[in-house]
C-alpha cells in the first residue's frame, strides 16, 4: 500500500497542527477501529518507517487519513481512482522548491515570476520539507497594515515590488509579535502543512488528503525524497471530468440536493477598494469573495490569483475599486480565462465539475435570481463525490 509518511516529511508541529491532527501513514496497524468518517479512534498501533519500533498507545481524537483493510467499496469512482497510480501523472509545470534559509521577500517573488501560489520548502537544517509558503499569506498581513496610504505607495514608480512585499512582511512580524527577522521562510511555511504520498501511491490516496479543509495539493515523493510531482485539486477535478460517465447516477445530483458549498457569501461591493477586499479575506481565511453592485447582484469575484497577478504586474494601482482592479490585471494577464463564475442550484454535479475543469478556477458561485446564495469550492466537489461514492456507490 502507498505510504503517506516519509523521512523526508516534516513531523506535524505541536503549534501548527493544534487543531488539525492528522494521521499521515496508511500502512498503520489498526487493532481497533479506523472510522474514516471522523469518529474517535482510542489505540492503534504502527511501525516507523524510519526506526523500525512499535508503538501502541492512548492517542487523542484524530482524523484518520487511511481505510482499514476490511473497507473494500466496490463503488466506481473509487475504483476508478484506486486504479490509476499518482506516476502516471506528469507534472502540470515545473515543480518549484525553495529553501527555508531564502530570503521570504525574494520567495514571494518566486512565487509570482513562476506563475504560482505557493511553493513546498525545504528545511536545511532538519532535510526534510516543513509545509508551503503561500501567496494567501500576504492577503492576512494586508490586515495588520497601519496605513493603506504607506502601503500603496510601497509600489514605486518602476513597478518594483520590493517595498510592498516588505511592508507586508513587517505587517506579518507585528501579526506574529516578532521582530522582523523572526519572520521567517520556515515560519511561514509551517501555517501550511506538508502532507505527501509516495510515487507508488494512486489518486485514492491522493483523494483521501484533499477532502480534508486545508489540504489544496499534494506531493509526491519518491524514496529519495525527491518531490517529483505535485497533484492539485484541480488535477482530480480535471481528472473526474474527463471520466464524468463513471459517475452515474451521482453526476446528476443536482447542486440543491447535494447541499455541497457554503452560505452565507461574503461579498465586498464593486466601489469598495481591493484592500478592503483583501482584508475581508484574511478576516475570515477565506481565499476569494463575491463582488457585487448595489443591489446585490453578482457581478465579479477576486481571490488570492489576483494578488498573485498584481505582484507579476505592479503597474495596477492599489488605490482604486476592488471592480477596477481586478479588471485591470486580468487584463495584463493574457493567458487567463475568467468565464461566468455562476451556477444555478439545478445545475448537476457533472456540470459544475466541467465548468471548474474548463474555467481553471476554485470556486463557482451558486446564484438565485441573479443573486449568491452559496459558494462551492473545489474541495467542496471533491469531498461529495468522494465521500457518498465510498457509502453509497454511484447510486
Amino acid at each position: 500500500m502507498a505510504w503517506w509518511w516519509s523521512p523526508f516529511c516534516a513531523a506535524p508541529q505541536p503549534n501548527f497542527l493544534a487543531n488539525k491532527t492528522s494521521v499521515y501513514a496508511p500502512h498503520l496497524n489498526l487493532q481497533r477501529t479506523v472510522l474514516f468518517l471522523g469518529l474517535k479512534l482510542s489505540r492503534f498501533g504502527c511501525q516507523s518507517v524510519s526506526s523500525g519500533v512499535d508503538f501502541l498507545g492512548p492517542v487523542p481524537p484524530v482524523t484518520i487519513l487511511s481505510l482499514p483493510c476490511s473497507a473494500k467499496p466496490t463503488m466506481s469512482v473509487v475504483e476508478l481512482l484506486r486504479s490509476v497510480s499518482v506516476a502516471d501523472l506528469a507534472p502540470a509545470k515545473p515543480i518549484l522548491t525553495l529553501k527555508s534559509s531564502e530570503n521570504p521577500r525574494e520567495a514571494y517573488k518566486k512565487l509570482a515570476a513562476r506563475n504560482v501560489r505557493s511553493a513546498p520548502v525545504f528545511d536545511e537544517r532538519t532535510k526534510r520539507y516543513i509545509g508551503f509558503l503561500d501567496i494567501r499569506d500576504l492577503i492576512a498581513f494586508i490586515v495588520y497594515e497601519n496605513s493603506e496610504a504607506d502601503l500603496r505607495a510601497a509600489v514605486d514608480a518602476k513597478g518594483d515590488t520590493t517595498q510592498f512585499i516588505d511592508r507586508l512582511l513587517t505587517a506579518g512580524a507585528q501579526m506574529y509579535d516578532l521582530p522582523l527577522e523572526g519572520v521567517s521562510l520556515s515560519s511561514l511555511a509551517r501555517r501550511h502543512g506538508f502532507r505527501c504520498v509516495g510515487s507508488d501511491a494512486t489518486l485514492d490516496d491522493v483523494a483521501k488528503l484533499l477532502v480534508h479543509k486545508g489540504c489544496h495539493r499534494v506531493p509526491v515523493m519518491n524514496m529519495e525524497g525527491e518531490i517529483v510531482n505535485i497533484i492539485s485539486q484541480s488535477s482530480i477535478i480535471k481528472f473526474l471530468d474527463s471520466n464524468n460517465e463513471r459517475l452515474g447516477a451521482l453526476g446528476r445530483h443536482t447542486i440543491a440536493q447535494s447541499m455541497c458549498g457554503t452560505s452565507p457569501v461574503l461579498s465586498v461591493k464593486a466601489t469598495d477598494s481591493v484592500l478592503d477586499a483583501f482584508k475581508l479575506m484574511a478576516v475570515n481565511d477565506i481565499t476569494g469573495v463575491a463582488i457585487v453592485d448595489d443591489s446585490g447582484e453578482l457581478i465579479a469575484n477576486t481571490s488570492a490569483t489576483d494578488l498573485k497577478l498584481f505582484l507579476q504586474n505592479p503597474s495596477v494601482s492599489l488605490g482604486i475599486s476592488v471592480l477596477e482592479f481586478t479588471s485591470k490585471v486580468r487584463q495584463l494577464d493574457l493567458k487567463a480565462v475568467y468565464p461566468a463564475m455562476g451556477v444555478k442550484p439545478s445545475d448537476t454535479l457533472a456540470h459544475v465539475l466541467g465548468k471548474l475543469a474548463a474555467a481553471k478556477v476554485h470556486r463557482l458561485f451558486v446564484v438565485d435570481n441573479k443573486r449568491a446564495t452559496s459558494v462551492v469550492s473545489l474541495t467542496d466537489i471533491i469531498r461529495y463525490i468522494y465521500m457518498v461514492s465510498l457509502v453509497k456507490g454511484d447510486e
